[in-house]
């Protein structure tokens, strides 16, 4: 049997990446979880809630095993909830989220993609050391083009939940993995990490640099992106509501 680093060598050898070996392995069709996560993203960036809803009702009926169904529908949920604070994170999810992440020893693109889409569900200390877990898989996971986009939105994701529940002596460590991994090109992620820079002064100051970060969202502008746009101001507003 081979092992992961020599299925790696092999694979190279027939002038493949291991996502294209995958791809080609699922008979060059895009999972049923990437399909739910495009679509998730598409209705997220929209601030589409409806449509969210919608697709809550429709991953019920999809064909997949009952734990792939409840969890992407926890991913769904979890959007909404980013959209709307007062939607409700129920416990029973968050304890069924909680015990397969943990019951999975070995993680895949799939627990990357739940954990980083998820975290809301997730208490202090189970954020924090699956979070910090992470860092000790992140080797592994940067073998994937795929991968590595994951981690780098997830460590994203990781210091923006890490600021609205103010466990900021925590940041230092996945700020210092965030940045060794960003590259020249990758925009999105560096406006981001800017805009959560100048989120983490805001909640530390209460507020001091308020005009800062609406120059901020503002100069966006020149992206033509509307939608991030908007999302940073529907991120700026949940954040003022921390310090009122």
């Amino acid at each position: 049997m081979l092992s992961a680093d020599k299925l790696i060598l092999a694979i190279q050898g027939i002038n493949v990446t291991l996502d294209e070996f995958g791809h080609k392995l699922n008979n060059y069709q895009e999972s049923p979880h990437m399909r739910i996560g495009r679509k998730v993203v598409n209705r997220f960036a929209h601030q589409d809630i409806a449509a969210l809803e919608q697709l809550l009702e429709e991953v019920d009926q999809e064909q997949m095993a009952q734990t792939y169904r409840r969890l992407n529908a926890i991913v769904i949920k979890d959007a909404i909830h980013s959209l709307n604070k007062s939607y409700p994170l129920a416990e029973e999810d968050s304890e069924f989220l909680t015990t397969y992440l943990y019951a999975i020893e070995s993680w895949t693109w799939f627990e990357l993609y739940l954990f980083c889409n998820t975290m809301p569900f997730l208490s202090n200390q189970d954020l924090i050391f699956l979070s910090t877990s992470l860092l000790e898989k992140s080797k592994e996971f940067k073998e994937l083009v795929h991968n590595r986009l994951y981690m780098k939105q997830g460590l994203l994701n990781i210091l923006s939940e890490l600021m609205e529940r103010k466990l900021f002596s925590y940041i230092p460590i996945f700020e210092a993995e965030l940045e060794r991994m960003l590259r020249p090109y990758d925009v999105f992620e560096k406006v981001s990490w800017q805009f959560l820079k100048k989120m983490s002064v805001f909640l530390q100051t209460k507020g001091s640099n308020q005009k800062e970060i609406e120059r901020f969202i503002q100069s966006l502008q020149v992206l033509e992106n509307p939608q991030l746009t908007s999302l940073f101001e529907l991120r700026f507003q949940q954040y003022k509501e921390l310090i009122d």
